[in-house]
């Protein structure tokens, strides 16, 4: 036993005296606090000469609680449109537009900065009203600043969205083979009239900003603009009022009783205005009480679900009366994504609330369709009354009374990340068991946090409970960290033990709270009935639902979901999408919609994934092959079977619709094979709250200025990702992978001129491979990590990602908005002191196969789908079906500026775009990809030699290049 426990003591002081988590480029002397983890490099600079990278704001929760008992004055501060005293760098004018009888201020830009003045002759805290026109434009929102008197008052006023209108593009139709289509989304203009809201789902009622009595200013600095402005008004809207009182204030003759009898049924899907281009008609097969409803042609008779859950997303639809009268609403619904509590929607009629019971309609789980009643506290139901002729029914997502537990949430999430970071910074991430680290002492405010965190979650906790009506699951995950902070409370020397808890539990509520902060809702179809009459009933007749069951399966074997285009047409070209069925659908719509009406060509779309290699060697294949990616186009082209596309007389000018490397990996022995569709590169992302607390003003331009930055990094125990294949290595580079990036940016490529043999036997290869290797042998990078969690959690403050990254940070962590941005990969300084930032991209591309009967009409089709207007239309339409998460990454350049990016986004795009070098594809890259990873293994998990280790998986390399080259003949 004394020998065990002599062992113990000493494996503990070893472990006590060496890093666990990262090998440090400094030692952490004993003393250090947790607001001294700065680089030893001097990294402040001149505050004349260089801005800050982030400073921080008031949340507007925090400003909220501070202003909002202040009074209301009953005043209008009314500012025209017109009435400006400067506008910057944006493209101004004043005049009418679109049917506005007057002048107003047209903003006909993304970005630019307008400014006005006004009078407050009461201080109390205001609401503001805009009078705005949406621009049709490629920016999907409008979004703006705005700052009172040269400061933004709160983080939520950096970040302002207004919704911009969107409607169906054509009425939903069916295809040939008696499926319907789902329309397309686009832009539709128009003046609207709206209080600024909370866009974060937190609030239910408008932004307040506290004005003193005096002068002031106010500037909108645009970030993605296109606006018309009638006016701005500050006030304090009306409160809704009581339905008794609404009853009370109609002046009309018309009783609920005299009311014509009438049942007006509005569908979901044929809805008139959305305020997203996500809000397109959705389907469900799965029941007959679906209105219309088939059990095996696809039929989109829904609208929302999942589509519907953002903060302000409106939906309006239009209905025609015939008869003066009082209606009841029945609302057939479903919300089956927040098990054991309800979503939330404030109704509107014509533009207004008309009763406090409208004011907050809730829609409970459950799995089945019902109808939804809007009644009064007595149970009754709700009329509103409707005059004689057209009006609009608008429902918009509100958080209800999970708001306020929600933007409590918010808080604590934010002080438990800070104070995980700081603990981190002492313990690292895995933590001696054996040592007592006195996180509680270091950090003297840490335990009295931690108590009130706990106490603070068990209310939210049954707060969430009593409006769910249930106890248990639906708040579990918020029990969960109560338990772990109770238990470092109760023992706070034991706190590094629950460091890795504390992580997951963090990341556990960050989910919750973005799965209840949403408010899904799914409709069939809305009625309007006179007191007289009943809703359609939604209770199911057991033998109808069993016959449409029966018939769906019957179903599943006779319809074939694969061929979109039906053309009987023996010269048709037959064009294969690799792709998603909505994908496919759009580009069936645009041939047959543009190209076969405008050339005669007919083209049969089809849906087909993953067969295409089979299926040519079958002699079954494609004429045409859209989305091909890899090393598939020049692999199969080096056996015959692709035309080469570089001999068609108008190949440059095509080309020069890419940018100037994008054809390189579809292009082999001189010969272009594939015509560039998407273009995929990568980007840096950096946190700019945590590089500036860590004491830098601006992310790294190179390599060397982020190895400086590492001892702070590392120090607070953070670190970097970059771009490592997965373990299924490719045979093509994937984009921004490390190595490629070291070698292009020292001008290199991975083969000679000729493409027999690499030129990783050059010095400069070496040294970027060591320098590639070092990234983990010497400053401890992991080669797999989980680069959104990691970046959302703060702990890589820096990763390098493809920048549709941005898509997925922008739509999945909104608790993180305004504080990343992204720039150019980290580049290489020249002999001549200029940086390259050169790296590479993957993509998709348009193939033609040699057995088409008519390479022109190919050719043609290829020109007509690679166009930039076409590619355009495409992007825009999946935009409009997937979101912003579905954003296009076209590798058309003109395209790619006309798609839904901010002026600062895009140029920061194109900077990047310009510097691309491309790896070609070779039939033996897969021998090159596969070795090179096999060397980079080697030497950073075995510890070999990089110089050796390199040169010894080079021979391998070029002996099968050259053996590949003799099999297929290209040496002959």
């Amino acid at each position: 036993m004394v020998r065990k426990k002599i062992v113990a003591l000493v494996v503990s002081l070893c472990l006590v005296s060496t890093t666990v988590a990262y090998p440090r480029l400094s030692i952490r002397a004993e003393d250090d606090t947790i607001g001294s983890s700065t680089s030893d490099l001097d990294t402040t600079t001149d505050s004349d000469t260089e801005e800050e990278l982030y400073v921080e704001q008031t949340t507007y929760s925090d400003y909220y609680d501070e202003y909002s008992t202040q009074t209301r004055p009953d005043k209008e501060i009314v500012i025209n449109g017109t009435d400006y005293v400067s506008v910057e760098d944006g493209e101004f004018s004043i005049g009418e537009y679109e049917g506005f009888n007057g002048d107003v201020l047209i903003w006909n830009s993304l970005e630019g900065s307008v400014t006005y003045q006004f009078d407050v002759e009461e201080t109390g805290i205001y609401c503001l009203e805009m009078s705005y026109y949406n621009i049709v434009s490629s920016s999907n929102t409008i979004e703006f600043s705005i700052e009172l008197d040269g400061e933004v008052p709160y983080s939520t006023a950096d970040r302002v969205q207004l919704n911009k209108v969107w409607i169906n593009e054509e009425d939903i139709k069916e295809d040939s083979s008696g499926n319907q289509i789902r329309p397309s989304q686009v832009q539709y203009g128009m003046w609207q009239v709206t209080d600024i809201k909370d866009i974060d789902g937190l609030f239910n009622d408008p932004l307040i900003f506290y004005l003193e009595e005096g002068s002031h200013t106010i500037t909108l600095n645009g970030t993605r603009a296109d606006i018309c402005i009638e006016y701005l008004k500050f006030h304090n809207p009306e409160s809704v009022q009581t339905y008794d009182d609404y009853v009370s204030n109609i002046d009309t003759d018309v009783t609920i009783e005299s009311t014509p009898s009438t049942l007006i049924r509005i569908e979901g899907e044929q809805a008139t205005y959305k305020s997203s281009s996500t809000l397109y008609p959705t389907y469900d097969k799965d029941s007959y009480l679906v209105s219309p409803s088939d059990p095996v042609k696809q039929m989109y008779n829904t609208i929302g679900d999942a589509t519907w859950s953002q903060a302000l997303q409106t939906i309006t639809w239009e209905v025609e009366v015939e008869n003066d009268g009082w209606y009841k609403l029945g609302i057939k619904s479903r919300q089956q994504e927040m098990r054991g509590f309800y979503s939330n929607r404030r109704i509107y009629i014509d533009g207004e609330v008309p009763c406090e019971e409208l004011n907050q309609v809730k829609f409970y789980y459950n799995t089945d369709w019902s109808v939804v009643t809007p009644q009064d506290e007595n149970g009754e139901d709700v009329y509103v009354y409707l005059t004689k002729g057209t009006h609009q029914l608008s429902m918009e997502v509100i958080p209800g009374e999970i708001g306020d537990s929600m933007r409590q949430l918010d808080d604590i999430v934010l002080k438990i990340n800070n104070y995980y970071r700081q603990i981190l910074m002492i313990t690292s991430p895995n933590p001696d068991k054996y040592t007592d680290y006195y996180v509680h002492t270091k950090i003297p405010d840490l335990v009295d946090t931690f108590a009130e965190i706990s106490q603070d979650l068990k209310d939210i906790q049954n707060n969430i409970e009593t409006l769910s009506n249930s106890e248990g699951s639906e708040a579990s995950t918020l029990e969960q960290m109560t338990v772990i902070l109770d238990k470092c409370v109760e023992k706070p020397l034991k706190i590094p033990n629950y460091l890795s808890q504390i992580k997951d539990n963090v990341t556990a509520i960050s989910s919750w709270m973005r799965d209840y902060r949403e408010q899904p809702l799914e409709i069939d179809y809305i009625e309007l009935a006179s007191a007289d009459q009943e809703f359609t009933s939604v209770k199911e007749n057991f033998f109808k639902s069993v016959s449409f069951g029966f018939q769906s399966f019957i179903g599943s074997f006779t319809d074939d979901y694969n061929v979109l285009s039906d053309t009987s047409s023996e010269d048709a070209i037959t064009v294969w999408v690799g792709l998603g069925r909505d994908q496919a659908q759009v580009v069936k719509e645009l041939v047959e919609s543009e190209f076969t009406p405008e050339t005669g060509i007919p083209v049969s779309v089809n849906l087909v994934q993953g067969t295409l290699v089979e299926a040519t060697l079958a002699g079954k294949g494609p004429d045409i092959s859209l989305f091909s990616a890899g090393e598939l186009p020049v692999n199969l082209a080096v056996r015959g079977l692709l035309t080469d596309l570089s001999q068609f007389d108008d190949f440059d000018e095509v080309a020069s619709r890419f940018q100037e490397n994008a054809i390189v990996p579809y292009t082999y022995d001189g010969k272009c094979y594939g015509i560039p569709l998407e273009q995929n590169f990568p980007m840096m992302f950096y946190r700019k709250d945590v590089l500036s607390e860590l004491g830098f003003d601006h992310a790294p331009e190179t390599w060397d200025e982020l190895l400086e930055m590492l001892p702070a990094f590392q120090r607070s125990y953070m670190s970097v990702g970059l771009v490592t294949p997965t373990v299924n290595v490719s045979a093509a580079t994937e984009a921004g992978h490390t190595y490629a990036t070291l070698l292009l940016q020292n001008g290199l490529n991975y083969y000679n001129e000729d493409q027999t043999a690499t030129s990783f036997d050059d010095i400069k290869a070496v040294q970027a491979f060591k320098q590639w290797t070092d990234f983990y042998t010497k400053y401890g990078f992991e080669q797999t990590y989980d680069a959104f969690n990691r970046f959302r959690t703060g702990e890589y403050p820096i990763v390098i990602q493809n920048y549709t990254f941005f898509n997925q940070l922008s739509v999945a962590s909104p608790e993180i908005n305004g504080l990343w941005d992204m720039t150019e990969v980290p580049g290489t300084v020249q002999e001549d002191g200029t940086i390259s930032h050169a790296t590479n991209s993957t993509g998709t591309c348009a193939i033609i196969f040699n057995k088409v009967s008519s390479e022109e009409d190919a050719w043609e089709f290829l020109k007509w789908f690679s166009s930039t207007e076409v590619q355009v239309e495409y992007g825009t339409s999946i935009e409009g079906l997937m979101g912003q998460m579905g954003r296009y990454a076209t590798a058309n350049t003109e395209a790619l500026t006309q798609l839904s990016w901010s002026s600062s986004e895009l140029s920061k795009l194109q900077a990047q775009q310009s510097e691309l070098d491309e790896i070609a594809i070779i039939p033996a890259s897969y021998a090159v990809t596969r070795n090179v990873m096999n060397a980079f293994r080697e030497t950073v998990n075995n510890a070999e030699n990089p110089r050796d280790t390199l040169m010894w998986y080079n021979r391998d390399i070029n002996a099968e290049i050259t053996r590949k080259r003799e099999n297929l003949g290209l040496d002959d």
